[in-house]
Protein backbone atom coordinates (compact mmCIF):
# COMPACT_ATOMS: atom_id res chain seq x y z
CA UNK A 1 0.00 0.00 0.00
CA UNK A 2 3.23 2.54 0.89
CA UNK A 3 4.41 1.45 -2.64
CA UNK A 4 1.24 2.87 -4.04
CA UNK A 5 1.00 5.70 -1.66
CA UNK A 6 4.22 6.42 -2.85
CA UNK A 7 3.87 6.06 -6.93
CA UNK A 8 0.87 8.26 -6.06
CA UNK A 9 2.91 10.97 -4.57
CA UNK A 10 4.61 11.69 -8.07
CA UNK A 11 2.09 11.40 -9.83
CA UNK A 12 0.15 14.65 -8.16
CA UNK A 13 3.76 16.33 -7.27
CA UNK A 14 2.20 18.83 -8.29
CA UNK A 15 -0.80 18.30 -10.21
CA UNK A 16 -0.94 22.11 -11.06
CA UNK A 17 3.46 18.78 35.28
CA UNK A 18 5.05 22.20 35.46
CA UNK A 19 2.55 25.18 35.64
CA UNK A 20 3.70 28.59 33.71
CA UNK A 21 1.99 32.12 34.21
CA UNK A 22 3.50 35.11 33.48
CA UNK A 23 0.67 37.31 34.89
CA UNK A 24 -2.31 37.22 37.26
CA UNK A 25 -5.20 35.20 36.06
CA UNK A 26 -7.96 35.67 34.25
CA UNK A 27 -10.92 37.21 36.33
CA UNK A 28 -13.02 34.46 38.07
CA UNK A 29 -15.97 35.11 35.38
CA UNK A 30 -14.03 37.31 32.64
CA UNK A 31 -16.37 38.21 29.62
CA UNK A 32 -15.09 37.59 26.52
CA UNK A 33 -18.43 38.42 24.33
CA UNK A 34 -19.56 41.97 26.08
CA UNK A 35 -22.75 42.22 27.77
CA UNK A 36 -23.83 44.98 25.25
CA UNK A 37 -23.72 42.58 22.62
CA UNK A 38 -25.36 39.81 24.88
CA UNK A 39 -28.29 41.90 25.42
CA UNK A 40 -29.13 40.73 22.06
CA UNK A 41 -29.93 37.35 23.51
CA UNK A 42 -33.03 36.85 25.32
CA UNK A 43 -31.98 33.59 28.07
CA UNK A 44 -28.97 35.10 29.73
CA UNK A 45 -27.38 38.27 30.64
CA UNK A 46 -23.96 37.26 29.54
CA UNK A 47 -21.72 34.35 28.58
CA UNK A 48 -17.74 33.83 29.06
CA UNK A 49 -15.98 31.74 26.92
CA UNK A 50 -12.37 30.32 27.19
CA UNK A 51 -10.08 28.36 24.92
CA UNK A 52 -7.92 25.53 25.10
CA UNK A 53 -5.30 23.93 22.72
CA UNK A 54 -3.44 20.73 23.46
CA UNK A 55 0.21 20.71 21.76
CA UNK A 56 2.83 18.22 20.72
CA UNK A 57 5.59 19.16 18.67
CA UNK A 58 3.96 21.38 17.08
CA UNK A 59 6.95 24.20 16.84
CA UNK A 60 5.98 24.77 12.98
CA UNK A 61 2.24 25.73 13.49
CA UNK A 62 1.54 26.94 16.45
CA UNK A 63 2.66 30.92 16.31
CA UNK A 64 0.44 31.11 13.85
CA UNK A 65 -2.60 29.36 15.48
CA UNK A 66 -2.14 31.23 18.51
CA UNK A 67 -1.86 34.63 16.40
CA UNK A 68 -5.07 34.13 15.03
CA UNK A 69 -6.32 33.04 18.18
CA UNK A 70 -5.38 36.35 19.80
CA UNK A 71 -7.52 38.33 16.74
CA UNK A 72 -10.80 36.94 18.69
CA UNK A 73 -9.67 36.48 21.91
CA UNK A 74 -7.63 38.00 24.87
CA UNK A 75 -4.35 36.01 25.49
CA UNK A 76 -5.88 35.83 29.33
CA UNK A 77 -8.22 33.96 28.13
CA UNK A 78 -6.37 31.19 26.07
CA UNK A 79 -5.19 27.87 27.75
CA UNK A 80 -2.38 25.63 26.18
CA UNK A 81 -1.09 22.66 27.80
CA UNK A 82 2.50 20.84 26.22
CA UNK A 83 2.19 17.28 26.08
CA UNK A 84 5.69 16.65 26.38
CA UNK A 85 7.18 18.42 23.50
CA UNK A 86 10.66 17.94 22.47
CA UNK A 87 10.79 20.89 19.92
CA UNK A 88 10.40 24.45 20.72
CA UNK A 89 6.87 24.69 21.41
CA UNK A 90 6.62 25.63 24.90
CA UNK A 91 8.60 28.70 24.29
CA UNK A 92 6.36 29.88 21.56
CA UNK A 93 3.15 29.02 23.33
CA UNK A 94 4.73 30.85 25.52
CA UNK A 95 5.48 33.82 24.16
CA UNK A 96 1.75 34.37 23.20
CA UNK A 97 -0.22 33.07 26.05
CA UNK A 98 0.62 33.79 30.37
CA UNK A 99 -1.48 30.36 30.25
CA UNK A 100 1.11 27.86 29.42
CA UNK A 101 0.51 24.00 31.23
CA UNK A 102 3.64 22.03 30.71
CA UNK A 103 3.70 18.36 31.18
CA UNK A 104 7.37 16.53 30.82
CA UNK A 105 5.62 13.14 29.92
CA UNK A 106 3.62 12.72 27.06
CA UNK A 107 0.14 11.72 28.22
CA UNK A 108 -2.13 11.61 24.96
CA UNK A 109 -4.37 14.54 23.54
CA UNK A 110 -7.58 13.90 26.01
CA UNK A 111 -5.75 13.26 29.27
CA UNK A 112 -3.70 16.38 28.39
CA UNK A 113 -6.79 18.57 28.08
CA UNK A 114 -8.00 17.10 31.04
CA UNK A 115 -5.34 18.12 32.81
CA UNK A 116 -5.21 21.23 31.33
CA UNK A 117 -9.13 22.13 32.58
CA UNK A 118 -8.13 20.74 36.16
CA UNK A 119 -5.34 22.76 36.56
CA UNK A 120 -6.60 25.91 35.36
CA UNK A 121 -10.45 25.02 37.11
CA UNK A 122 -11.13 26.67 33.90
CA UNK A 123 -15.30 24.91 34.51
CA UNK A 124 -15.51 27.16 37.40
CA UNK A 125 -14.37 30.55 35.12
CA UNK A 126 -16.08 29.94 32.21
CA UNK A 127 -19.58 29.24 30.71
CA UNK A 128 -18.17 27.53 27.85
CA UNK A 129 -14.76 26.17 26.59
CA UNK A 130 -13.74 26.24 22.52
CA UNK A 131 -11.62 23.34 21.67
CA UNK A 132 -8.97 24.15 19.22
CA UNK A 133 -6.00 22.47 17.71
CA UNK A 134 -1.82 23.45 17.44
CA UNK A 135 -2.73 23.57 13.01
CA UNK A 136 -6.42 25.25 13.25
CA UNK A 137 -6.94 29.20 12.64
CA UNK A 138 -9.72 30.92 13.65
CA UNK A 139 -11.49 33.85 11.38
CA UNK A 140 -11.78 37.68 13.10
CA UNK A 141 -15.41 37.45 13.84
CA UNK A 142 -15.74 33.85 15.30
CA UNK A 143 -17.12 35.17 18.32
CA UNK A 144 -19.88 37.65 16.48
CA UNK A 145 -20.78 34.34 14.18
CA UNK A 146 -21.09 31.79 17.06
CA UNK A 147 -23.19 34.36 19.13
CA UNK A 148 -26.64 33.10 18.11
CA UNK A 149 -25.79 29.63 18.40
CA UNK A 150 -25.35 30.37 21.96
CA UNK A 151 -28.56 31.69 22.61
CA UNK A 152 -30.79 28.53 24.01
CA UNK A 153 -27.64 27.25 26.07
CA UNK A 154 -26.48 24.26 23.42
CA UNK A 155 -24.22 21.42 24.98
CA UNK A 156 -22.15 21.94 22.10
CA UNK A 157 -21.62 24.03 19.46
CA UNK A 158 -20.20 22.44 16.60
CA UNK A 159 -18.04 24.62 13.76
CA UNK A 160 -17.71 23.93 9.75
CA UNK A 161 -14.32 22.70 9.47
CA UNK A 162 -12.46 23.81 6.25
CA UNK A 163 -9.33 23.29 4.25
CA UNK A 164 -6.12 25.25 4.15
CA UNK A 165 -5.55 25.23 0.20
CA UNK A 166 -2.57 23.07 -0.35
CA UNK A 167 -2.90 20.76 -3.72
CA UNK A 168 -4.41 17.99 -4.38
CA UNK A 169 -5.12 16.05 -0.96
CA UNK A 170 -6.37 19.28 0.23
CA UNK A 171 -8.67 19.83 -3.14
CA UNK A 172 -10.33 16.58 -2.31
CA UNK A 173 -10.95 17.73 1.27
CA UNK A 174 -12.79 20.75 0.00
CA UNK A 175 -14.83 18.51 -1.52
CA UNK A 176 -15.49 16.18 0.86
CA UNK A 177 -16.05 18.90 3.76
CA UNK A 178 -18.17 20.51 1.42
CA UNK A 179 -20.71 17.89 0.84
CA UNK A 180 -20.79 16.52 4.17
CA UNK A 181 -21.40 20.01 5.88
CA UNK A 182 -23.74 21.25 3.41
CA UNK A 183 -25.66 17.87 3.49
CA UNK A 184 -25.40 15.02 6.20
CA UNK A 185 -24.00 17.95 8.83
CA UNK A 186 -26.57 19.93 8.60
CA UNK A 187 -29.29 17.18 8.82
CA UNK A 188 -27.73 16.48 11.62
CA UNK A 189 -27.58 19.45 13.48
CA UNK A 190 -31.31 19.80 12.35
CA UNK A 191 -32.32 16.63 14.40
CA UNK A 192 -29.45 17.00 17.17
CA UNK A 193 -27.85 14.07 16.02
CA UNK A 194 -24.49 15.51 14.97
CA UNK A 195 -22.07 12.48 15.46
CA UNK A 196 -18.59 14.06 16.05
CA UNK A 197 -17.64 17.33 17.67
CA UNK A 198 -14.42 18.15 15.89
CA UNK A 199 -11.50 18.89 18.12
CA UNK A 200 -10.31 21.48 16.22
CA UNK A 201 -13.25 23.83 17.01
CA UNK A 202 -16.03 22.90 19.06
CA UNK A 203 -17.61 24.57 21.92
CA UNK A 204 -18.60 22.59 25.08
CA UNK A 205 -20.53 23.99 28.47
CA UNK A 206 -18.67 23.49 30.99
CA UNK A 207 -20.98 21.90 33.09
CA UNK A 208 -21.68 19.44 30.04
CA UNK A 209 -17.30 18.94 30.69
CA UNK A 210 -17.14 17.78 33.75
CA UNK A 211 -19.85 15.04 33.31
CA UNK A 212 -17.62 13.29 30.71
CA UNK A 213 -14.28 10.91 30.55
CA UNK A 214 -11.52 12.14 29.25
CA UNK A 215 -9.14 9.09 29.11
CA UNK A 216 -7.46 7.99 26.17
CA UNK A 217 -9.78 5.00 25.71
CA UNK A 218 -10.01 5.84 21.64
CA UNK A 219 -7.96 7.69 18.84
CA UNK A 220 -10.75 10.45 18.25
CA UNK A 221 -11.76 12.01 21.41
CA UNK A 222 -13.45 14.10 19.78
CA UNK A 223 -15.80 11.29 18.37
CA UNK A 224 -15.65 9.82 21.81
CA UNK A 225 -16.91 13.19 23.59
CA UNK A 226 -19.36 13.58 21.40
CA UNK A 227 -20.82 9.99 21.74
CA UNK A 228 -20.65 10.62 25.71
CA UNK A 229 -22.84 13.77 25.51
CA UNK A 230 -25.90 11.88 23.12
CA UNK A 231 -25.62 8.66 25.53
CA UNK A 232 -25.64 10.65 28.84
CA UNK A 233 -28.23 13.10 27.28
CA UNK A 234 -26.66 16.50 28.56
CA UNK A 235 -28.23 18.18 26.09
CA UNK A 236 -28.29 19.13 22.10
CA UNK A 237 -25.18 19.24 19.92
CA UNK A 238 -26.04 22.41 17.31
CA UNK A 239 -24.36 22.94 13.99
CA UNK A 240 -23.12 26.65 13.46
CA UNK A 241 -22.34 26.03 9.55
CA UNK A 242 -21.64 30.22 9.31
CA UNK A 243 -18.94 29.50 12.00
CA UNK A 244 -15.55 28.72 10.06
CA UNK A 245 -12.32 26.84 11.48
CA UNK A 246 -9.74 26.40 9.19
CA UNK A 247 -7.11 23.55 9.39
CA UNK A 248 -4.14 21.85 7.82
CA UNK A 249 -4.69 18.45 5.39
CA UNK A 250 -2.03 16.07 5.05
CA UNK A 251 0.64 17.01 2.72
CA UNK A 252 2.05 13.43 1.37
CA UNK A 253 -0.55 10.35 0.62
CA UNK A 254 1.49 8.36 3.42
CA UNK A 255 0.28 11.51 5.95
CA UNK A 256 -3.62 11.03 4.36
CA UNK A 257 -2.94 6.99 4.47
CA UNK A 258 -1.85 7.73 8.29
CA UNK A 259 -4.26 10.43 8.97
CA UNK A 260 -7.50 8.34 7.69
CA UNK A 261 -6.37 5.19 9.39
CA UNK A 262 -6.31 6.92 12.97
CA UNK A 263 -9.93 8.35 12.56
CA UNK A 264 -11.53 5.13 11.11
CA UNK A 265 -9.48 3.08 13.80
CA UNK A 266 -10.94 5.60 16.36
CA UNK A 267 -14.30 5.36 14.24
CA UNK A 268 -14.17 1.77 15.02
CA UNK A 269 -12.80 1.64 18.91
CA UNK A 270 -16.10 4.14 19.31
CA UNK A 271 -18.56 1.63 17.91
CA UNK A 272 -17.22 -1.08 19.89
CA UNK A 273 -16.77 1.04 23.25
CA UNK A 274 -20.24 2.31 23.29
CA UNK A 275 -22.24 -0.48 21.52
CA UNK A 276 -23.32 1.85 18.66
CA UNK A 277 -24.14 -1.18 16.49
CA UNK A 278 -26.73 -1.96 18.64
CA UNK A 279 -30.02 0.12 17.24
CA UNK A 280 -31.38 1.37 20.92
CA UNK A 281 -30.67 5.20 20.59
CA UNK A 282 -30.90 7.84 17.70
CA UNK A 283 -27.37 8.29 17.95
CA UNK A 284 -26.59 4.69 16.99
CA UNK A 285 -29.39 4.89 14.56
CA UNK A 286 -27.58 7.11 12.61
CA UNK A 287 -24.10 5.67 13.18
CA UNK A 288 -25.71 2.53 11.91
CA UNK A 289 -27.15 4.50 8.47
CA UNK A 290 -23.35 5.48 8.17
CA UNK A 291 -22.03 1.72 8.17
CA UNK A 292 -24.84 0.94 5.76
CA UNK A 293 -23.53 3.56 3.56
CA UNK A 294 -20.15 2.73 3.81
CA UNK A 295 -20.24 -1.12 3.57
CA UNK A 296 -22.28 -0.41 0.39
CA UNK A 297 -19.10 1.40 -1.02
CA UNK A 298 -16.91 -1.93 0.57
CA UNK A 299 -19.76 -4.39 -1.02
CA UNK A 300 -19.05 -2.81 -4.15
CA UNK A 301 -15.42 -2.99 -4.13
CA UNK A 302 -15.06 -6.22 -3.28
CA UNK A 303 -17.80 -7.80 -6.32
CA UNK A 304 -15.62 -5.02 -9.00
CA UNK A 305 -12.45 -7.18 -7.96
CA UNK A 306 -14.35 -10.60 -8.14
CA UNK A 307 -15.73 -9.73 -11.45
CA UNK A 308 -13.49 -7.64 -13.63
CA UNK A 309 -15.68 -6.37 -16.28
CA UNK A 310 -17.76 -5.66 -13.30
CA UNK A 311 -14.27 -3.29 -12.01
CA UNK A 312 -14.25 -0.95 -15.34
CA UNK A 313 -18.31 -0.77 -15.00
CA UNK A 314 -17.70 0.30 -11.18
CA UNK A 315 -14.91 2.99 -12.08
CA UNK A 316 -16.57 4.37 -14.71
CA UNK A 317 -19.65 4.69 -13.09
CA UNK A 318 -18.11 5.84 -9.56
CA UNK A 319 -15.76 8.19 -11.20
CA UNK A 320 -18.87 10.16 -12.73
CA UNK A 321 -20.64 10.44 -10.10
CA UNK A 322 -17.98 11.68 -7.74
CA UNK A 323 -16.82 14.08 -10.02
CA UNK A 324 -20.01 15.38 -10.95
CA UNK A 325 -20.81 15.58 -7.16
CA UNK A 326 -17.19 17.25 -6.82
CA UNK A 327 -17.67 19.76 -9.46
CA UNK A 328 -21.14 20.90 -8.35
CA UNK A 329 -19.33 21.27 -4.61
CA UNK A 330 -16.36 23.08 -5.88
CA UNK A 331 -18.42 25.59 -8.06
CA UNK A 332 -20.69 26.18 -4.78
CA UNK A 333 -17.95 26.67 -2.48
CA UNK A 334 -16.29 29.18 -4.90
CA UNK A 335 -12.95 27.02 -4.63
CA UNK A 336 -12.31 26.78 -8.39
CA UNK A 337 -8.67 26.09 -8.02
CA UNK A 338 -9.45 22.47 -7.16
CA UNK A 339 -10.93 21.86 -10.31
CA UNK A 340 -8.27 20.30 -11.82
CA UNK A 341 -7.71 17.37 -9.64
CA UNK A 342 -11.24 16.52 -10.33
CA UNK A 343 -9.83 13.21 -11.96
CA UNK A 344 -8.24 11.82 -9.16
CA UNK A 345 -11.40 11.89 -6.55
CA UNK A 346 -12.49 8.85 -7.15
CA UNK A 347 -8.93 7.49 -6.59
CA UNK A 348 -9.65 8.74 -2.81
CA UNK A 349 -12.87 7.39 -2.54
CA UNK A 350 -11.87 3.71 -3.02
CA UNK A 351 -8.36 4.27 -0.52
CA UNK A 352 -10.74 5.34 1.92
CA UNK A 353 -12.69 2.14 1.23
CA UNK A 354 -9.56 0.49 1.61
CA UNK A 355 -8.26 2.19 4.74
CA UNK A 356 -11.61 1.16 6.43
CA UNK A 357 -11.23 -2.23 6.03
CA UNK A 358 -7.76 -2.34 7.20
CA UNK A 359 -8.97 0.29 9.83
CA UNK A 360 -11.66 -2.31 11.21
CA UNK A 361 -9.17 -4.93 12.19
CA UNK A 362 -6.44 -2.31 13.43
CA UNK A 363 -9.30 -1.33 16.20
CA UNK A 364 -9.46 -4.99 17.54
CA UNK A 365 -5.93 -5.58 17.62
CA UNK A 366 -5.05 -5.96 21.50
CA UNK A 367 -2.16 -3.98 23.50
CA UNK A 368 -2.70 -1.03 20.32
CA UNK A 369 -0.61 2.29 22.17
CA UNK A 370 -3.17 4.81 22.02
CA UNK A 371 -1.12 8.11 21.75
CA UNK A 372 -0.94 11.61 18.89
CA UNK A 373 -0.58 9.53 15.95
CA UNK A 374 -0.07 13.21 14.32
CA UNK A 375 1.12 13.87 10.78
CA UNK A 376 3.82 15.81 9.98
CA UNK A 377 3.13 19.91 9.76
CA UNK A 378 3.88 22.31 7.61
CA UNK A 379 4.63 26.66 8.08
CA UNK A 380 1.59 28.31 5.86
Amino acid sequence: MFGLMKRLEKISEYWGSLPRTASARAEEKAVVVTPLELNQLSNFHRVTVGVIMAAYNEERVIEDSLSSLRQVFDAAHIYVVNDGSKDKTITLAGSLTPNVLDLQENVGKANALKTLIDHFRLTKRYDYLLFTDADSRLPADFLEKVKPSLKNRPACVVATVTSQRRGVISAFRVFEYGFSHRVFKRAQGAASLITVAPGCGSLYRTDVLEQLDFSDRTLTEDFDLTLQIHLKKLGRIDYAYQVRVATQDPFTWRDYWKQIVRWYTGFWQNVRLHRSYLPNSLISAEIILSLIDSFSWLGALILALLVPHIFLLLLFYAGALIAGLGLSVLIIEREYWAIKYLPLFPLFQFINSAAYIYSFFRAFRSGEKLGWNKVARYAS
